[in-house]
């Protein structure tokens, strides 16, 4: 679902954020604008062009903390996940699972391992698929 900033065209001040499926019929003035990613609604700014024209522009700062949050809550998701699949690893599992299915449960552990270090997006993350 889009995220939206809603901002004064005057002073520039962002007054609202949320989510929805399209810019909102505000009663009020201030301009609705769409925010896409790989921006995050939470961490822009606005500024003015050489022609004075409003700009949205990411604010570092605020992105940098918002990513380690992200970041955190993936890894504990991972850990999560990890664990659920723990049992997957017991040897009296894996004794009545066929090769190629110990196969695509290391493959998917290995992965979650690795996730962190492999996420492009940590607000859309894409998580490994366990198997059937």
């Amino acid at each position: 679902m889009p995220y939206y900033i809603a901002y004064d065209v005057d002073t520039l001040e962002i007054k609202n954020c949320y989510e929805y499926e399209h810019i909102l019929d505000q009663d009020d003035d201030w301009v609705h604008v769409e925010i896409l990613p790989p921006l995050h609604y939470e961490c822009v700014d606005l500024i003015r062009d050489e022609t004075g024209a409003p700009q949205i522009v990411r604010n570092d700062e605020k992105w940098e903390e918002k990513t380690q949050h992200e970041m955190k809550f993936i890894r504990t998701q991972r850990d999560e996940l990890l664990k659920k699949s723990d049992i997957s690893q017991l040897d009296d599992i894996k004794s009545n699972m066929s090769e190629e299915k110990r196969i695509e449960w290391v493959n998917y552990r290995r992965l979650l391992r690795d996730f962190p270090s492999t996420v492009t997006d940590p607000f859309n993350p894409v998580w490994p698929t366990p198997p059937n």
